[in-house]
């Protein structure tokens, strides 16, 4: 897409969700800070449609200081730069950008040609070409047979090697064999009354499967009426029925419940991304305990540690996240110098850090986040996998020994927000990635 246009579609997302008015006080410097970049990225929006470009200058770089580590703000400034040909104001945002260990294809764009013959820039964009450059480091462990099932989320049973692989299209689970040979699918295609299933965990202990399903346009056969379908399932092993279904109480924001996990003790949880919501389901209660916090914007992933006191989530907008559910306390993981771990999807926990698909960043990739021994902030940040073509669209993973697992090409890209198929995009089988954490 073409790079100017990339940045204003960015920008009216921006504005097109509810915004903080401002620099509220929440009591939580890193929410308030982030809630500054929001606003200002609004304000700089609004200018940039109005043809004030200083005052889109001024509030894409406000918005770069408040929250440095969102790239998409350094990107907004390499637009607005380019419009008003400020070649120092978009080398240090590019700059700014390939600091937090990303890079894009800068000759994709004709509008940054006119730089191509700078030292400068050429330094800068050799920076984004290593940083973008694929690592292969994982083998292809499955691949599905049918292009249109739109894989989410996927476990792997521990007992039996069996993998489970979630439906977005067709509302179903995927079975597949420790080799990766089709089973079956645990429900008839998009005929059991559920929305799209996204996440699933398998809970050896109690033989069954845990899923997440929500009503979303990308699901075949969706309407608007189905809207309020949002549930935890509880499913038995081996037969594959619904034993149990856990509804969430309507919102006006809507929900999508993107993952779940189970804690050492058999606690579930789950997230909402749309309404930012992190439920418990506690091993010994059959009620959902929800929990909320100003740092929860848009929930995705979820790893428990050990001990089962704490529980990391990542949120796409304000990072990892550490939630202490015996004290209540919950922070934001401090970045790594040189990175950001903004936009990851599914997270897990492996030998102290956390093994993400952070997939909205440019490239994607699979990260390895090394904590320190307080779990308060990341040590180091270690990229696992990158910018491998068949993984356009990593989603979720999980640990299979020494390997994180993850589904390589969900196909959110390939549909509008309405669900209708993008033009001259291509369904891919879906795969099964395994690559080694160590």
């Amino acid at each position: 897409m073409h790079l100017m246009r990339l940045c204003l579609l960015l920008l009216a997302v921006a504005v097109s969700t509810p915004q903080d008015p401002g620099p509220t006080m929440t009591g939580e410097p890193v929410a308030d800070s982030a809630a500054v970049a929001r606003a200002a990225y609004a304000r700089a929006t609004a200018a940039l449609r109005a043809n004030n470009l200083a005052a889109a200058r001024r509030e894409t770089a406000r918005a770069a200081r408040a929250w440095p580590t969102q790239a998409a703000y350094h990107w907004a400034r390499v637009v607005v730069g380019l419009r008003m040909r400020d070649t120092a104001a978009v080398l240090d945002a590019l700059t700014r950008y390939a600091d937090l260990g990303l890079g894009r294809d800068l000759t994709a764009d004709t509008t940054l040609a006119r730089l191509a013959g700078l030292p400068s820039f050429q330094q800068v964009k050799a920076r984004h070409d290593a940083q973008r450059a694929p690592i292969r480091r994982g083998r292809v462990a499955a691949v599905l047979p049918d292009s249109t099932f739109f894989p989410e989320g996927m476990d792997v049973d521990p007992r039996s090697g069996f993998a489970y692989v979630t439906s977005v299209r067709h509302a179903t689970i995927a079975e597949l064999t420790p080799h990766g040979d089709y089973v079956r699918e645990l429900f008839p295609r998009s005929g059991v009354g559920l929305g799209a299933i996204l996440a699933v965990r398998v809970d050896a202990p109690r033989n069954v499967l845990w899923a997440t399903t929500s009503a979303v346009p990308q699901s075949a056969g969706y309407a608007p009426a189905d809207s309020t379908r949002h549930m935890l399932l509880r499913i038995r092993l081996p037969e594959g029925e619904i034993e149990r279904r856990w509804e969430v109480p309507p919102s006006p924001a809507g929900h999508t419940l993107g993952d779940v996990a189970i804690g050492p003790l058999g606690d579930v949880f789950m997230s909402d991304s749309r309404d930012p919501v992190l439920y418990r389901l506690p091993a010994d209660s059959s009620e959902l305990v929800p929990i909320r916090h100003p740092l929860f914007r848009s929930l995705q992933g979820i790893a428990p540690a050990p001990g089962a006191r704490v529980v990391f989530v990542a949120d796409y907008s304000h990072g990892l996240i550490k939630v202490d559910v015996i004290s209540g306390e919950i922070i934001r993981l401090a970045d790594a110098p040189g990175s950001t771990s903004l936009g990851c999807d599914g997270i897990t926990w492996h030998d102290g850090a956390i093994i993400a698909v952070q997939n909205g960043v440019s490239p994607p990739r699979i990260m390895r986040f090394q904590l320190d021994s307080a779990w308060t902030k990341i040590v180091s940040a270690e990229v696992l996998d990158r910018n491998i073509p068949v993984a356009d669209e990593p989603t979720i993973g999980t640990m299979l020994g020494d390997e994180f697992v993850y589904v390589a090409n969900s196909q959110w890209e390939k549909y509008t927000e309405t669900g209708e198929r993008i033009p001259r995009t291509a369904l891919r089988r879906p795969v099964l990635i395994a690559v080694p954490v160590k």
